[in-house]
This record gives C-alpha cells, sequence and structure tokens, in this order.
C-alpha cells in the first residue's frame, strides 16, 4: 500500500477495515471537549455508539445485482513514525479523514431525496437524537441545498488524536485531499467545526454560509469556561456569532485553475 509525506515523521496511507475501532477512537477523543459531543453524547459516547462509528467509516459493500454507487469513498490515516525512524510502516494512527467523491453532477430529484438518517440505529445507545437531528441532521440538509449536487469532493470528517495535534498529520490528509481535486478539476465542500475552521481557510476553502445553533436558548447551556464556539469564524460573512451559539461554517473550495 502506498504511503506519502509532508513532515518527515508523517505518512499517510489509505485506510483498512483494520483502522476502524482506531479511527472510531480517534473521533470520539477529537471532540470528547466539544459542548456539541457532550450534548449529543449526555453520558460519553457508549460502546454502542462508537461500534455504529466504526461500523459506518466504510461504506457497506455492493450486492450482486445492485447498482454501483455513484460517488466513491475514500478514508485515509495518517501515522506518526517514531523519533528514530525515517521510513518504514511502523508508527501510530494519529489521525483520519474521510471524502465522497462525486465525480458527476446529481440531478435535483436525487439530491434532494437523499436524506440523512438521524436515529438511534445509527449513532448508537444513549445518543440525544434530538440534538443530533438540530445539528448533524441540520447541517447535512443544509450543505445539500447549498451545494445542489455539484460534481466535487466531500470532506465528510476530519480528526486528529488531541495530544499528537500541530504535527502536520491535518495538513497531510489535507493536501491529499486539495491534490485530488485539483487533479480532477473539482471544486471541494466541507462543514468545518470551530476548531477545524483555520486549517480549511489555509488550504484555500472559502466562506459559504453558516449554521448557528443557539444551545443555550435550546438545551440551557452556557459557555462559562471561554470553550471555542465558533464565535470569530466567518465573521466577514455573517459578522460574530451571538453570545449561546455554537457556529459550524461550510466552506469551497473553488476548483483549481487550469492553464492551456
Amino acid at each position: 500500500m502506498a504511503e506519502s509525506s509532508s513532515k518527515p515523521r508523517i505518512r499517510i496511507r489509505e485506510a483498512t477495515q483494520a483502522d476502524a475501532d482506531t479511527i472510531a477512537a480517534i473521533h470520539f477523543g477529537a471532540f470528547e471537549d466539544s459542548i456539541m459531543d457532550q450534548l449529543m453524547f449526555p453520558g460519553g459516547p457508549s460502546a454502542d455508539a462508537k461500534q455504529k462509528f466504526a461500523a459506518r467509516i466504510f461504506p457497506r459493500p455492493v450486492t450482486d445485482g445492485e447498482a454501483p454507487p455513484k460517488s466513491q469513498t475514500f478514508v485515509y490515516v495518517a501515522k506518526l513514525l517514531p523519533n528514530d525512524e525515517s521510513a518504514g510502516t511502523s508508527g501510530e494512527v494519529v489521525a483520519f479523514a474521510k471524502w465522497r467523491l462525486q465525480a458527476e453532477p446529481l440531478p435535483e430529484e436525487e439530491w434532494k431525496k437523499d436524506q440523512f438518517e438521524c436515529t438511534t440505529e445509527v449513532f448508537g445507545e444513549g445518543c440525544d437524537i434530538t440534538v443530533i437531528n438540530a445539528f448533524i441532521g441540520e447541517m447535512t440538509r443544509m450543505s445539500q441545498r447549498l451545494a445542489k449536487g455539484e460534481a466535487a469532493l466531500y470532506l465528510g470528517i476530519l480528526a486528529c488524536t488531541p495530544s499528537r495535534q500541530r504535527l502536520g498529520a491535518g495538513s497531510a490528509l489535507m493536501k491529499w485531499g486539495v491534490d485530488l481535486a485539483d487533479r480532477l478539476g473539482l471544486p471541494a465542500w466541507v462543514e468545518a467545526s470551530p476548531i477545524g475552521y483555520g486549517l480549511y481557510r489555509k488550504f484555500g476553502y472559502q466562506d459559504v454560509d453558516v449554521l448557528d445553533l443557539n444551545i443555550t436558548e435550546k438545551w440551557g447551556v452556557t459557555n462559562t469556561d471561554g470553550s471555542n464556539w465558533g464565535a470569530n469564524t466567518a465573521v466577514e460573512l455573517k459578522g460574530p456569532a451571538p453570545e449561546g451559539v455554537f457556529r459550524t461554517v461550510i466552506l469551497r473550495r473553488p476548483p483549481k485553475a487550469t492553464t492551456s
């Protein structure tokens, strides 16, 4: 399996089923301090929730007689190599990213009927489906309305182990994605959490719209410790987020101009 590098100690490779549990652990570890994850999983992510997440990392195999999907999924992981190793296959998986490549545009009737499913069966025991639908469900529906089935590379999620941040793993995964979009001459879309917003802007993503979810009004939670709820993201587009609001930004990266 081919690997690539952006910094001497970071390697990226395509993920396999054997990485699923590690990917789930990275995901929940990366967002455990986020107020939204605390609301979506009020008792913390259950074993069932972790298992359900791991199970949906990779697309369901196509069965005989079933039409092939109209998009392609890519899941990559980033590894941190030991200090005394400059190459090789060993190392700690510290980050992952999942993309969906929509090579051809979808007609309106198709992208409109592609509804996101917010159920306990999907997200696992112990989750609060009301919060998930108001946050992930509405964010997904908003992104669909904005993209309108556009042929593009869609980044579904990128997460890094908190203790391994700022080592280049996220940037290495992002570079793989934007390089793919550029080779194909396609735009790219992402829904940015407050913590990921700066990374996406660094790679050329531009603000399109925001989801301002007033969690103080809805669930009575206030930001007493100055956590990053996205107040200063997409300010030029929408102004500072009001107090009590958690802001998610939807961004689009234009296709790279080709030279003749």
